[in-house]
């Protein structure tokens, strides 16, 4: 009898197809090759942005040098007039003389530069110093605030330098330690006093030299052609120039205005 339940459950049980067994799943396949191509054009695309952003921000802070010390050489020039004009209650206003100009000049010339490359090193830490407005105007207010600082910073060294060249005898007044001594301890004063004279000023100076190359910009030709660098170069130069020889040279009566005016 066991025999025959046995037989019966044998022919009740349905049977079982291998197709019904589910089957293994299979590792999922990647083409590694394509993924490492993707990865490698994404990030040579990615250098590629990056080398365009800073051949733009060199045109620009390249750019910008002319119209920077071009407001940075009429402090000295101011100066020497505010010089003379407390010196004597009745002095009348006048151009400076030229040799005079030409020896007080030198701080400011370093300071601009100095300035600008401050700013660009600053720049390239947090944000991109692309030639917008918005920017420029942000890179001309910076310059001017630190301009006039590193001009009186460096103003005692260059009469320091006058001095123990003979070129002028402005600190000729003793002996090489005397006068090294005066160029140490009057610095530290003389850059706070100078620095709070010219801040105003200077600020107004930064602006302007940002507004007047983003007008540059605008005529040079897009900046994203490489080949118009040398537009941006001759329009902020000439644009500086033309600044400076209003204020140094003609007409008069535009340097009294300023003079009257911001000073």
């Amino acid at each position: 009898m066991l025999c025959g339940v046995q037989s019966d459950i044998a022919v009740q049980a349905p049977a079982v197809h291998s197709s019904a067994i589910p089957a293994r799943p299979r590792p999922l396949m990647t083409d590694t090759s394509t993924s490492v191509d993707r990865f490698e054009e994404r990030l040579s695309a990615l250098e590629t942005v990056r080398a365009e952003v800073s051949r733009r921000e060199r045109v620009t802070l390249i750019g910008l040098m002319p119209l920077a010390i071009a407001m940075a050489l009429i402090i000295p020039y101011m100066q020497i007039v505010i010089t003379l004009q407390e010196a004597d209650y009745y002095y009348i206003l006048s151009r400076p003389d030229w040799p005079v100009y030409f020896r007080l000049l030198g701080a400011a010339l370093f300071a601009a530069p100095i300035s600008l490359v401050i700013i660009y090193v600053a720049f390239k830490q947090f944000e991109d110093m692309l030639p917008t407005l918005p920017k420029l105007l942000i890179v001309g207010g910076i310059f001017g605030m630190l301009m006039p600082f590193i001009t009186g910073l460096l103003t005692p060294l260059n009469l320091f330098v006058l001095g123990i060249t003979g070129v002028s005898n402005v600190t000729g007044q003793g002996s090489v330690q005397q006068m090294l001594g005066d160029w140490v301890f009057s610095t530290p004063m003389f850059t706070f006093f100078f620095w709070a004279d010219w801040l105003g000023p200077g600020i107004l100076f930064g602006l302007v030299a940002g507004v007047l190359f983003w007008i540059v910009t605008r005529f040079a030709g897009p900046i994203e052609q490489p080949e118009r660098a040398r537009n941006f170069y001759i329009g902020s130069s000439i644009a500086g120039l033309t600044i400076l020889f209003l204020v140094t040279v003609w007409p008069f009566a535009l340097f009294e205005f300023m003079f009257e005016t911001f000073l």
